[in-house]
């Protein structure tokens, strides 16, 4: 008797161990299960219905490192940063070597502007797969970020060594090295990049602005020319388009592109306070103080729209135009938001104190913008004629068109 029952219990514990690895087995077939259609879920875009299949995965099967990944994939395609981390964190404890899992946390620290997070995870991805190209871009956006250009330099050009067609690279890079101000080099970077992907318009943007600051202006009108092209609703097309026909001296294209820029977007401070500055030019003052107001409602921080029109206020020709308090008021502002660090706008505030009478201010003023850098010789030789008229009791007034930039 004794013998049969201890046979049943042998039997009884050999089926329950095998329900239990069958039944293990279900959940793990289960779980591959959700984890496939979640990946399918996440290639036709709906994130929900994928985050729901992952997490039904790691239920079945709390192991289960790749659904963790992956939800926190889908996690970062929602903008929902931390909740990727801490399925990338999660990751990393169950697979400590799967590079992947780091690079991927890299980029949500990425995204949330925690540059340090991210580069300390870029380091141990690279650390674990050293021909990771995609660490080494990503760790010089984010050198970037901290306008650690030099490194972004160093990562950006180790990225072009493993991927040589990697257009971004190129672009990334050149965009360093115009931070940096090497236009040459940018330039060079940009056309790279436009040879792998000659439909971006963001690398002719790039390439047109560092034209722009070699005085290329001829260039830089063709490069934002084809930025319009691929990217006709494109503001800063037209915005910066504008600004070259500007320095040009030619206001009146830049005025049409100010137009279209205000057209695509009417909140766009910056574009009003170029075409008001286009009108000054030409002599227009009423559409430039239209502008000016605009361009400070609209964001009343432009400190250069408080700054140029406090110049038209103090130095108009036309004596009806001209307002002395206004203009002191205007200068005030726009050398305040600026930390009294702008030359320019404190050689305004001289001119505008000149027009109020208050010509112990403006020597005071102009003295102090002329013992400061930035001035190009025609600049400061211009500002001593100011000083001199001051120091006789005279405010300054333009007898003729003048830029003042």
């Amino acid at each position: 008797m004794k013998e049969i029952r201890h046979k049943t219990i042998i039997v009884i514990l050999i089926v329950t161990i095998c329900g239990l690895v069958i039944m293990r087995l279900c959940m793990g077939e289960y779980a591959r299960f959700y984890y496939n259609r979640g990946l399918a879920d996440f290639r036709k875009g709906d994130f929900d219905k994928a985050i729901s299949d992952y997490s039904r995965a790691i239920q079945l099967n709390p192991v289960h490192f790749l659904a963790y990944d992956a939800r926190g994939i889908v996690y970062v395609e929602k903008k929902l940063f931390d909740e990727a981390i801490r399925d990338y964190t999660e990751t990393i404890k169950l697979k400590p070597n799967f590079a992947d899992a780091y690079y991927n946390r890299g980029q949500a620290y990425l995204w949330k502007g925690d540059f340090e997070k991210a580069i300390i995870d870029y380091n141990q991805t690279i650390q674990l797969n050293p021909v990771h190209y995609l660490a080494y871009y990503s760790r010089g956006m984010a050198y970037s970020g901290k306008e650690f250009f030099n490194e972004a330099i160093r990562d950006y050009t180790e990225t072009i060594k493993l991927e040589p067609n990697f257009a971004d690279a190129y672009y990334n890079r050149g965009f360093a090295y115009f931070r940096k101000g090497d236009f040459d080099k940018s330039i060079s970077d940009c056309t790279a990049a436009i040879q792998f992907n000659p439909g971006n318009a963001d690398v002719y943007q790039g390439r047109g602005r560092s034209y722009f600051e070699k005085g290329d202006f001829d260039e830089a009108i063709r490069d934002y020319t084809k930025v319009i092209q691929l990217k006709p609703n494109y503001v800063d097309g037209y915005y910066y388009r504008g600004l070259t026909y500007f320095k040009k001296g030619d206001f009146d294209k830049a005025i049409i592109d100010y137009n279209q820029a205000i057209q695509l977007n009417p909140e766009d401070s910056d574009a009003y306070q170029g075409r008001g500055w286009s009108h000054y030019q030409k002599g227009d003052w009423n559409p430039a103080i239209d502008d000016f107001k605009n361009a400070i409602r609209l964001n009343p921080k432009n400190s250069l729209a408080c700054n140029n029109y406090a110049w038209l206020l103090a130095t108009c020709s036309k004596i009806s135009i001209r307002n002395g308090g206004s203009a002191v008021e205007l200068a005030l502002k726009a050398c305040e938001l600026t930390e009294w660090k702008n030359w320019n706008y404190i050689d305004t505030l001289g001119a505008a104190y000149a027009e109020f009478g208050d010509f112990a201010n403006a020597i005071k003023y102009q003295t102090q913008a002329m013992s400061m850098e930035g001035a190009s010789k025609e600049e400061y030789d211009e500002a001593q004629q100011r000083l001199t008229l001051y120091n006789q009791g005279k405010p300054y007034h333009e007898g003729e068109v003048k830029v003042k930039r």
